[in-house]
């Protein structure tokens, strides 16, 4: 799986926190149910995404506080390899 374009479908959405881009205060979009991006590890436990867009399947989220983000089996409902 390493090295591909995925979208991860979750069970429940990621825990949604405040964070700054720049002096701006943002929150994480509400809802993320889907986490679209490149495969850059895999273990026992779950992948590791170089993640491109969030979204709660009405609404995208590309400016993310973050780069990378590990996604444990116990959360995902499914993948589709893009």
């Amino acid at each position: 799986m390493q090295g591909k374009n995925v979208a991860v479908f979750l069970k429940t959405p990621l825990f949604r926190f405040r964070y700054l881009i720049g002096k701006q205060e943002r929150q994480l979009l509400e809802n993320v149910v889907r986490v679209e991006g490149k495969v850059v590890d895999e273990k026992t436990a779950g992948i590791m995404i170089k993640v491109k867009v969030l979204s709660n399947l009405k609404q995208k989220e590309t400016k993310l506080p973050f780069e990378t983000i590990f996604l444990p089996f116990d959360k995902v409902d499914f993948i589709i390899f893009l």
